[in-house]
């Protein structure tokens, strides 16, 4: 083995130990730890997190959780923090909210501690992810509120092959997109998976497939007309959303920026790290 092996061999055996990674996580919240570094610890266990009103709920991170960093280490302040927010406080007045590419649940669980009345559905087809996303749902004891869906949703049902890359938030049905395993899913429209449910509230993260994601909710769009929260990761993306919202009836799109909510532009590129939008 070489050097650099003994020393990472020796960092992962002092990491096994809870009260090694609660120093970190004191110290990477007080900023005594650069972001080089905590980005390179990866925590394990259960955690508490803090909403945005203060209040906490409770996390559980696996060795593979690829958000886990992000979330635990400074209590969310380096993970979507133009978005979270927004999601929490939309949250408060929804009935129901629907969490589309949940991945381990983070949404799902802000969403249900701002409003202990919303009723949510958390869609999730890789079954790794869902593993995790089960696992938060029972450490936070919301059995009886959220719906899990291990399913993707499009606009019609069958079944597709998911790609999943090393960077496993990044999954999708789109074939083009790289891959280090693919996963056979069943697919769903939106209106199936949810239900009769009233939905106020919809989060989409699905690597490109927001229109065909939408167009399978028509139903349920056209009932309630929930304010939608979208990924789009470049140009083609965004205009693709912008068109599928228009012809549901939808007229304002604003970027989740570092400024707030801000509309957006003719040519808009949506910039690496804040890259959803919201739709009402």
């Amino acid at each position: 083995m070489t050097v650099h092996d003994n020393l990472r061999v020796a960092r992962d055996t002092l990491f096994r130990f809870p009260g090694v990674q609660r120093a970190v996580r004191l110290a990477a919240m007080n900023g005594c730890v650069p972001n080089e570094v905590w980005k390179r610890l990866h925590p394990t266990g259960v955690w508490t997190l803090r909403a945005p009103d203060g209040s906490s709920f409770r996390y559980a991170s696996d060795i593979d959780d690829i958000l886990a960093r992000s979330l635990i280490w400074t209590n969310m302040r380096h993970w979507e923090e133009t978005t979270h927010p927004v999601i929490f406080d939309l949250a408060r007045r929804a009935r129901g909210f629907v969490d589309v590419g949940a991945f381990s649940g983070i949404y799902t669980l802000l969403a249900c501690q701002a409003n202990e009345r919303l009723r949510a559905v958390a869609v999730e087809p890789n079954p790794n992810s869902m593993r995790k996303l089960r696992r938060n749902i029972e450490v936070n004891h919301l059995q009886d509120r959220v719906v899990l869906v291990e399913k993707a949703l499009s606009n019609a049902h069958g079944r597709a092959r998911l790609g999943i890359p090393a960077d496993t938030t990044a999954a999708s049905l789109l074939a083009e997109e790289p891959a280090d395993r693919t996963v056979e899913v069943e697919v769903i429209t939106g209106d199936d998976a949810v239900g009769d449910l009233a939905v106020d509230l919809v989060k989409i993260d699905v690597e490109g497939l927001e229109p065909e994601v939408l167009h399978g909710m028509s139903r349920t769009i056209s009932a309630h007309r929930p304010t939608i929260i979208a990924e789009c990761l470049d140009r083609p993306a965004l205009d693709r959303l912008r068109e599928s919202v228009h012809e549901l009836g939808y007229r304002r799109i604003r970027h989740l920026g570092r400024s707030g909510p801000a509309p957006v532009p003719a040519g808009f590129v949506p910039p690496p790290r804040y890259a959803n939008f919201l739709v009402d």
